[in-house]
């Protein structure tokens, strides 16, 4: 089997350390001083609780650890830096593979054994032409852990080429890397044509453009302009079935979207906006968004207080 496995980015150099040191990759939500072991049946509940989540969602997928088997393949996206990805194989079956250290302040207390690790040296770009299917599905992989085995093909032969020779780069080709540039700069001209244009008057906006990329991505739009009279404020109430992404998922997410044509910067308010469906909603997923160039850190620290993400108009779409 091979897994998406999902970090947690400020904690990067503490797990490319215990990869080499103690040739373990390390997950978050661990409780740091307060056990919270998978070998504990009662996790979810725990974990739940422990960290006043919104819905039992993340606990429930990091118990996918304990389908981890001998030579699974575990795939971490933006390690050992962002754009990079490195690759890793499980040593030995559930439970023999896994280990819970106490005390761990960063909360990175679950640990799994690998005997095998690829590209930590940064050899491995994510934008390369053998990932590309992989990675044009990652940015709605949000949960820590899922199977990608139908991306097995092509990562499998990047790992039985690293094999032979594990200092082979898998670069993005120079046109690549010319389009990806000359992309950015279309891009931020489209930014200003589109600040400029009244929706009410024209078939081109920038709402229009989000709704296609929200219609690309498997959501059917549901509703729109929805208000709760308690200051949430949604422009699209959207839907998807989960095992267009993963057929180990199985019924329908919920996406609330909030589009603002800012310049400069976008503040709380528009988090806020969702986060009052979401709050009535714990199931659903929430985005923002917008033609600003950022996120305000008051905007990103109530996005990341309360578990939802931030879609921002830019590449990284």
């Amino acid at each position: 089997m091979i897994y998406n496995f999902r970090i947690d980015r400020s904690c990067r150099e503490d797990i490319i350390n215990r990869i080499k040191t103690e040739k373990t990759l390390s997950q978050g939500w661990g409780g740091g001083d307060y056990n919270l072991s998978l070998e504990d049946e009662d996790f979810v509940n725990r974990c739940y609780e422990h960290y006043k989540l919104n819905s039992t969602r993340i606990p429930t997928n990091l118990t996918r650890i304990r389908e981890f088997k001998d030579n699974d393949i575990i795939v971490v996206p933006h390690l050992p830096e962002d754009r990079k990805v490195t690759f890793l194989i499980v040593d030995e079956d559930y439970p023999n593979c896994y280990e819970y250290v106490k005390n761990d302040k960063t909360h990175q207390n679950h640990r799994i054994k690998i005997k095998e690790v690829y590209g930590l040296e940064g050899n491995v770009e994510i934008y390369n032409e053998k990932l590309v299917n992989w990675y044009g599905k990652l940015q709605w992989m949000r949960l820590p852990i899922l199977p990608i085995d139908k991306f097995s093909k092509d990562i499998n032969e990047i790992i039985d080429n690293l094999r032979k020779n594990p200092s082979l780069k898998f670069k993005m080709t120079e046109l690549d890397e010319y389009l990806l540039n000359k992309k950015d700069e279309l891009v931020n001209k489209l930014k200003e044509d589109l600040r400029k244009i009244n929706a009410s008057n024209s078939a081109l906006s920038f709402e229009k453009i989000c709704e296609k990329i929200i219609k690309d991505n498997g959501y059917e739009i549901k509703r729109r302009n929805v208000y709760d009279k308690t200051g949430g404020d949604i422009d699209l109430e959207c839907i998807r079935n989960r095992n267009d992404i993963s057929p180990f998922e199985s019924g329908e997410v919920k996406l609330f979207v909030q589009i603002k044509k800012h310049k400069g910067e976008t503040d709380e308010y528009a988090v806020k906006q969702v986060s009052k469906f979401m709050d009535k909603n714990p199931e659903a997923d929430g985005c923002v968004m917008t033609l600003a160039d950022k996120f305000s850190d008051n905007a990103i620290k109530e996005a990341n207080e309360k578990k939802y993400f931030i879609i921002k108009w830019k590449r990284s779409m």
